[in-house]
């Protein structure tokens, strides 16, 4: 009888865990959230809007995994891929109340999709698969904290190259208002 009691409290505690659970970013289903998703997101989890003005982003590996390769050529192939990735981007103010996916994924990002971005407060994770025009494509998981000056994302990059197959890299993307934007 008490086992009985048990599973059912059990059972009733994990149908209203169920039943609170938020889907995500993802309203529609889809399996990819766009840029009304993002936004509503962001109003709904009270994201905290980031300063305008220039920001700079740097992507830090600190792992690959391709075993063919010896230590200094991964090491020039984590820094070649963090300096394609590292930008400097100019954020209006309407742009730092909802950044767009270029401002997170580097130039061309507008064209990743999103397959997961959920904000809650300064905690941001945001999981990313975009094209290389061509030279294959990547997927990105990016999770951490962000402020109004800064943010600090732990990354996993998996790259897929059609010559070398899928090349997993980890590390962090950081970035960090630098002040007012250039005069143009």
């Amino acid at each position: 009888m008490i086992k009985l009691r048990v599973a059912t409290g059990v059972l009733v505690a994990c149908i209203t865990l169920v039943s609170c659970t938020d889907n995500g970013a993802d309203k529609d289903g889809n399996g990819v959230i766009d840029n009304e998703e993002r936004a509503a997101e962001m109003d709904y989890d009270a994201f905290v809007p980031m300063k305008a003005g220039l920001w700079e982003t740097k992507f830090v590996f600190s792992d690959i995994n391709v075993p063919t390769l010896g230590k200094s050529e991964k090491k020039q192939i984590m820094d070649e891929i963090a300096k394609g990735a590292s930008n400097r981007t100019c954020l209006s103010q309407a742009e730092a109340k909802k950044p767009g996916a270029d401002f997170f994924g580097g130039d061309g990002a507008e064209k990743c999709l999103y397959k997961a971005f959920d904000v809650s407060g300064q905690n941001v994770r945001m999981e990313l698969s975009c094209g290389m025009e061509g030279m294959g494509s990547i997927d990105m998981l990016l999770a951490g904290v962000m402020g109004d000056t800064a943010f600090n994302y732990e990354s996993e990059v998996d790259i897929r190259l059609p010559m070398f197959g899928k090349v997993k890299m980890k590390g962090n993307a950081i970035g960090k208002y630098v002040g007012d934007c250039p005069a143009k």
